[in-house]
């Protein structure tokens, strides 16, 4: 096995999670060092994502880890995975998307590039990328499953949450989840207080006492 399988008390507090925006998930991290780099992006607006991370490290112009993650990923799996810096190769595509789905894989994050982009989004298939590239890839180089990764700039545990959505990727350490899903109920209701306020004719100047800095 690659990672634990979650338990019910697990999976409610995903489900929670996944309600979420991820920026404001990534503000209840406290600070940014949680939050892929702007380079990561959705192939389309709306994908979102939220899930464990199934982690996968491949060599520079290969994606045969890509398929043997396919093959041992979970229901509700977030496939993370690092090209090794290489981007001109589209190292996941439409038939390694079809395989995905029937393992109901939640979705991808690779910091590499992809292909078959438009069969993807018509897949409706949650994927966030580096990059486009038609070029191929081999399956020749062995990699490794299940390590930590370094995607968009920040680690990735396996069992770690992912959730993304179109303001980009964050990630969860799996023993913060049931805080992190607290922090953002309560973050989420402050904010909603605030926006009634600013309904009501109030300045954020005011409600977050800025005049001071007024020059």
């Amino acid at each position: 096995m690659v990672r634990v399988q979650e338990n019910k008390h697990q999976l409610a507090l995903i489900e929670r999670l996944s309600q979420f925006d991820s920026a404001i998930v990534s503000d209840c991290l406290m600070d940014n060092s949680f939050a892929m780099d702007n380079g990561i992006k959705p192939l389309a607006s709306n994908h979102k994502i939220c899930g464990p991370a199934l982690t996968v490290q491949c060599p520079p112009r290969d994606n045969l880890m890509l398929h043997l993650a396919v093959s041992k990923a979970q229901p509700r799996d977030v496939i993370v995975a690092s090209m090794s810096n290489h981007y001109e190769g589209g190292a996941w595509g439409e038939i390694l998307t079809v395989a995905a789905k029937q393992q109901q894989v939640a979705g991808l994050v690779v910091d590499g590039s992809v292909r078959d982009t438009q069969q993807i989004i018509d897949m409706q298939f949650p994927l966030f990328t580096r990059g486009i590239s038609i070029k191929k890839t081999d399956k020749k180089n062995a990699g490794k499953l299940g390590v930590p990764v370094i995607v968009g700039g920040v680690t990735v545990n396996p069992g770690d949450i992912i959730l993304g959505d179109a303001d980009g990727v964050v990630v969860i350490p799996g023993n913060r989840l049931e805080d992190i899903v607290i922090k953002a109920e309560e973050k989420v209701n402050a904010e909603k207080e605030i926006i009634a306020q600013l309904h009501d004719g109030h300045l954020t100047v005011d409600l977050f006492d800025l005049r001071k800095y007024d020059i």
